[in-house]
């Protein structure tokens, strides 16, 4: 385990320099504890209407038909016989503690709390981002780690405690659970939790039906265990403070009567942790999803690619889990510190943004692998799905593709390889449609919905896969495919009175993804087509300038022909991330001036800006910082970010960020913690 000194530097770099957390006056209505896929995704729910995490119960990301959202996760420290809770809401009435800071990185959030004048405590929530390791990145296991100091410079007698509640396996509070407590080979300890009756496949209130939970801690001295019922087992350790290592056998539903799954430590007489006190918890399904890969294909059911590694084996992954907690912290620390880094350079403000959902982002992936002929997880044949979470579009969309491409900039920054298995299931399932021309929204309903925006989304995501990651095997896969698509393109770009054309910003994605098509078929040795397309993307690029700009040649319009009409022209933001350099810098100098009359206006100022002016009335955060990225002055650029920071940083909004919402009061609109987030890499992204 870290040792004390180590953990002390970590946090004073935290603090200081390029690991500066975050500004003091931030905080987010919503801080992420446990975001590692799209069923174990949790939060703790912090605006004005919610007590401090000391009192209050952790949510899912739904957030909503409370109790529905609550997942039963409680903390608690007793000192000197006296004890005091850092989580939940429970009816064990012991001390409250008082949060007096709150931080958040791209991995953890830590909260810091102080037991009366006693002791200090420290609880980091740690989700693990490891990109370049597809195993630790797609285990579906969370850190909770508490450090405690004294505050009076002398010993105290100290014990810790939690436990996680059955709440985590289903949205149906009605169902029935069964459990069991196990040691690994390694001596470890473990609880593992499931339903009597999983349903496959199936969701109630967005929660899986088919998952089993895990809360589990390394071997250490001093430690405890025991399944109860909440009351017992609380009661047991506020009494005693330790637990009995025992587990009831009176199985139960998940409520109203409610069973809970502890871990308890006695530290003995201290004046600090000589090192941090770990649990992990961990929900894990397996199969993750069932594809079936092209229109009429035998369904499969796909595994989760850490089974590359430890195949059923759950004894052996939790020791996998606990053991590597100390190099998973420290590069968590290190990767926290990179991105702080590099955002503080553009401004605090955009570092707190950054930091707020990076977990957001990866916790919509889920990392799969076939099993194989004989059984064996194949790793050969990787693919990632995303979850659109928070939509109100449908329950049932996956891998949309317009969410795919709004968070394009966090893949580009943190690990381009990643779009590859992201867009295989996309492009599978469309290869062999031969009369369909354009592009699908997603892997989730009918390929019927006619769309040109999202057949220039998804030649931007295969250029950009392949220009950022190296790896042409998609573009020589499926050039017959992006051909048609690009074909398709141009036809529909071309027309000023179709209704996508028509739709400046919409019209610009088209043209930038027939040129990156051109780009394609130049790396892919097609010289003929290149030339076909560069001459394709000439003419469009002409069209759109006879019929984009305003009279005075100095800014666009939001629709053709509508003077009064503008847009946040988002979609420029590819331009300058291929390189296909279709706007010049002169154009996006004047355009910048134009979104400074914009702020500066007293009519329209920065909450209308943010929104594209008489065509919605809603704010998209994804549109906002892919402009942000464009903008040539860096004024324009920080009101921007600081328009997206207001409202991430309002006490008054409930649930976590969304990707659009209400421009005057900040209300969620759709996407609560979902993908789309990712833009806020755009500028990383650029770098």
């Amino acid at each position: 385990m870290p040792s004390p000194l180590l953990f002390f530097l970590i946090w004073l770099l935290t603090l200081t320099g390029s690991g500066r957390a975050q500004s003091k006056a931030f905080r987010p209505a919503a801080v992420p504890l446990a975001i590692r896929s799209p069923f174990m995704n949790v939060w703790y729910m912090a605006n004005n209407s919610v007590p401090p995490i000391s009192n209050a119960w952790p949510m899912f990301w739904t957030n909503k038909n409370m109790p529905e959202s609550v997942m039963g996760w409680t903390g608690k420290v007793r000192i000197d016989g006296v004890t005091y809770s850092w989580m939940g809401n429970d009816p064990q009435r012991n001390i409250t503690m008082n949060v007096t800071n709150i931080q958040t990185t791209p991995t953890r959030s830590i909260f810091t709390m102080e037991a009366g004048s006693l002791m200090n405590i420290s609880v980091t929530f740690l989700s693990m981002i490891e990109p370049s390791d597809w195993v630790l990145q797609s285990l579906p296991f969370s850190y909770l780690t508490v450090e405690v100091s004294s505050l009076d410079g002398k010993a105290h007698d100290v014990q810790l405690y939690s436990d996680i509640s059955a709440e985590w396996l289903s949205g149906d509070r009605s169902s029935q659970v069964r459990w069991g407590s196990h040691n690994t080979t390694r001596g470890n300890t473990y609880h593992e939790i499931y339903l009597q009756s999983p349903v496959r496949g199936a969701e109630n209130d967005f929660q899986a039906q088919d998952g089993k939970a895990y809360y589990a801690m390394a071997a250490r001295p001093g430690q405890t265990w025991q399944i109860d019922r909440d009351a017992i087992a609380r009661e047991q350790f506020m009494t005693q403070g330790r637990l009995t290592n025992t587990s009831s056998a009176g199985f139960a539903s998940i409520s109203p009567i409610y069973s809970v799954y502890a871990i308890a430590v006695d530290l003995g007489q201290i004046q600090s942790t000589s090192d941090p006190v770990t649990w992990a918890i961990g929900y894990v399904r397996d199969p993750t999803i069932f594809f079936t890969g092209s229109p009429g294909g035998k369904v499969q059911g796909l595994s989760p690619y850490f089974t590359t590694e430890y195949a059923s084996d759950i004894g052996q992954t939790i020791d996998a889990v606990v053991t590597s907690f100390e190099d998973i912290y420290n590069r968590a620390v290190v990767f926290d510190q990179s991105i702080v880094g590099n955002a503080s350079l553009v401004s605090s403000h955009y570092a707190d943004l950054v930091s707020l959902v990076a977990r957001q982002t990866f916790g919509a992936l889920d990392i799969t692998v076939p099993s194989g002929t004989i059984g064996q997880p194949d790793p050969s044949d990787v693919q990632i799905f995303m979850k659109d979470i928070g939509s109100s579009d449908s329950t049932e969309r996956v891998t949309p593709v317009e969410r795919l491409y709004a968070a394009l900039p966090a893949f580009i920054y943190i690990n381009a390889s990643m779009l590859g298995p992201l867009l295989k299931p996309l492009l599978d399932a469309q290869a062999n449609f031969k009369g369909l021309q354009y592009a699908a929204r997603d892997l989730g309903e009918a390929l019927t919905i006619r769309t040109s925006s999202e057949s220039g989304n998804m030649l931007i995501l295969l250029y950009a896969h392949a220009r950022f990651s190296g790896d042409g095997t998609l573009i020589s896969r499926h050039y017959v495919l992006a051909k048609r698509w690009s074909n398709y393109l141009i036809n529909q770009t071309a027309a000023p009175t179709n209704h996508t054309s028509n739709m400046t910003n919409l019209a610009i994605k088209g043209i930038i993804g027939v040129a990156a098509m051109a780009e394609i078929s130049r790396v892919m040795g097609q010289e003929s087509d290149a030339q076909q397309f560069d001459s394709a993307r000439a003419r469009l690029v002409s069209s759109w300038q006879s019929h984009a700009f305003y009279e005075d040649q100095k800014r666009l319009l939001g629709v053709y022909g509508d003077s009064q009409s503008w847009a946040l022209l988002y979609n420029i933001y590819a331009d300058r991330l291929l390189g296909t350099n279709i706007v010049s810098d002169t154009f996006l100098q004047d355009q910048t001036v134009y979104y400074q009359s914009l702020l500066n206006s007293s009519t329209t100022g920065m909450r209308n800006i943010i929104h594209i002016s008489r065509l919605t009335s809603q704010l998209f955060l994804a549109w906002t910082l892919l402009t942000a990225a464009t903008v040539t002055d860096n004024g324009v650029r920080d009101r921007l970010i600081e328009g997206v920071w207001n409202r991430a940083n309002s006490s008054m909004a409930l649930g976590a960020f969304p990707d659009n919402y209400q421009p005057t009061s900040g209300a969620t609109i759709d996407g609560q913690a979902g993908p789309a987030a990712g833009a806020m890499f755009s500028l990383l992204a650029l770098k």
